[in-house]
């Protein structure tokens, strides 16, 4: 009787099962051999209860956020504060180093801008006409305060004629210097920009607003220049210092709102990626 080419490599692989079976038990994980065509089915959709707790909540309330920690707080759960992208992630099952959990149970904060702070950063360092910048100013006098060349507050309804009058002079010209060994010649053009006597020229707006959802009011100071031939520029002094320093003050809120609701978790200062 003949055995075909499947037939004696079945039997190779039954006779060597044994050794292989006894190596896998050396290892220590709970690993098992089975026959390639066999098929998992998960049951859990038919039982009363899941498995595991899991699922992700997400929020842009910081309130809301340590509230969730008050019903699920557990041995071994972890949050990550990620001041850069003003978020934190709290894992609820992620264990510990001897006793690994699963890691599908987590909370997410993700801190919201404001419309006020969305405002002031749409117009930062934008290209602006005269009539885009008057109606900026108008648009959120609330929580804009604007000062001359000098130093002088100037009314907000003042400062968006000022705006609206202003003329842009073009000036061109020639440089040149002579010495005993080299001469030197340079075209210049140069813009000069006024408005009519009875306004004051603003140089510098002050814009003050709650920046993200759950943390204090910050004063911007934004500084005004000239491109070219009617566009008007907004740049926002020492932004980046700002954004440390909110990312410095999130932290520091959320491990005092922790503490003061006695909820006892270890908090890392970076991201978590299971």
């Amino acid at each position: 009787m003949s055995m075909d080419k499947s037939a004696i490599q079945q039997i190779q692989e039954t006779g060597s099962a044994k050794e292989f079976l006894a190596q896998l038990a050396v290892a220590g994980f709970p690993v098992a051999a089975l026959p390639a065509n066999f098929e998992l089915h998960n049951l859990e959709s038919y039982m009363p209860n899941r498995n595991t707790f899991r699922g992700l909540m997400k929020t842009a309330n910081i309130d809301e956020f340590v509230r969730y920690h008050e019903e699920y707080q557990t041995e071994g759960n972890q949050c990550f504060i990620n001041a850069d992208n003003m978020s934190a992630l709290t894992i609820f099952d992620l264990g510990t180093h001897n006793v690994p959990g699963h890691c599908k149970h987590q909370a997410q904060l993700t801190l919201r801008k404001t419309a006020l702070f969305r405002a002031l950063l749409n117009v930062n360092e934008e290209r602006l006409g005269q009539k885009q910048l008057a109606e900026w100013i108008e648009d959120y006098s609330t929580a804009i305060q604007v000062f001359s060349t000098t130093g002088d507050v100037i009314d907000n309804a003042i400062a968006s004629a000022a705006v609206r009058n202003m003329k842009f002079e073009a000036r061109a010209g020639r440089e040149s210097s002579v010495d005993d060994f080299s001469q030197h010649q340079s075209e210049y053009e140069s813009v000069a920009v006024r408005t009519k006597e009875e306004f004051p020229m603003p140089a510098v707006f002050k814009f003050t607003c709650e920046p993200y959802l759950g943390l204090d009011e910050r004063v911007f100071e934004l500084r005004m220049s000239t491109i070219g031939n009617d566009t008007l520029v907004l740049r926002i002094k020492k932004l980046e210092q700002h954004q440390e320093e909110m990312g410095e003050e999130f932290q520091e809120k959320l491990q005092a709102k922790f503490l003061s609701e006695s909820i006892e978790i270890d908090t890392f200062i970076g991201s978590f990626t299971s």
